[in-house]
């Protein structure tokens, strides 16, 4: 089974010439040269598998992790990764004293305080969960008023849902959270990234059945997007990590780590 309902459109091919161009100008970027002797970047992030797992030791790992670290390799810089929830991490950025997140979803409010990478690099989707009983229930988003819906504080879905002051959204710290809410009928409905969601709906064999999709879907794509604080000037790091990140898509690198946090593939 594939890993949720990804949309790989932004995956597309390059010719071998253009990406030795690109490669070739990524290696007289004036930050590489620098990078030994510059601090690491402040990355601040939290738990959202199969992008950013647990690991032993509290060592993060998954495919954001995998990211950072060709990344590293390709550009010289160094990252610092610190994990916090995910709306202090915004926090954090929005101040300056951090650097960098990935996994972010881009919104005009988020673009006052951070500059986005021009291209994402994982595309999912928005979707609503609850037990089987009620997923035919809800069709239509006028709905959806009907029932309170559990969400992550300072993620960012779909609009009007993020605007929505009429609905009745109670906020939790993690997806974590959302779903043992959703499981125990403390919520009768949850909102979550396809991608994330059904990673861990498939890796417990437990929610198995238990935890479905709503019929309703938004009609809208989740995209995923590096991006920097604007409280510091980071041009240099920012073209760099651009460009090299841009190459890795183009290659399928991206796809490829992917598909190696399947859950049938672990």
């Amino acid at each position: 089974m594939q890993l949720g309902v990804v949309l790989w459109s932004i995956l597309a091919s390059v010719s071998n010439a253009g990406r030795r161009l690109r490669l070739a100008g990524m290696l007289l970027l004036p930050g590489l040269v620098v990078a030994d002797n510059s601090p690491p970047l402040r990355v601040m992030t939290d738990f959202w598998p199969p992008f950013r797992i647990a690991g032993e030791g509290g060592q993060l790992r998954g495919l954001d992790m995998d990211l950072l670290a060709e990344l590293e390799r390709r550009t010289g810089l160094r990252f610092d990764v610190q994990r916090a929830p995910w709306s202090r991490g915004l926090a954090a950025l929005k101040r300056g004293s951090a650097d960098l997140m990935t996994g972010l979803a881009r919104t005009p409010e988020r673009e006052r305080y951070i500059d986005f990478l021009e291209r994402p690099y994982f595309t999912c989707a928005p979707r609503f969960y609850s037990l089987p009983a009620l997923a035919h229930k809800v069709s239509g988003y006028s709905q959806l008023g009907q029932y309170d819906i559990g969400f992550v504080r300072g993620s960012a879905y779909f609009e009007p849902f993020d605007s929505d002051q009429d609905l009745r959204k109670v906020g939790v710290g993690n997806e974590g959270q959302l779903l043992d809410m959703l499981r125990y009928k403390r919520l009768p409905l949850v909102i979550g990234t396809d991608c994330q969601v059904d990673y861990e709906l498939l890796r417990d064999p437990t929610l198995a059945g238990r935890i479905v999709k709503l019929a309703y879907r938004p009609p809208a794509r989740t995209e995923l997007f590096l991006g920097f604080t604007r409280q510091r000037p980071l041009q240099a790091q920012r073209q760099a990590i651009a460009q090299a990140l841009e190459q890795m898509i183009d290659e399928g690198w991206v796809l490829d780590a992917a598909r190696r946090y399947s859950p049938r593939a672990q």
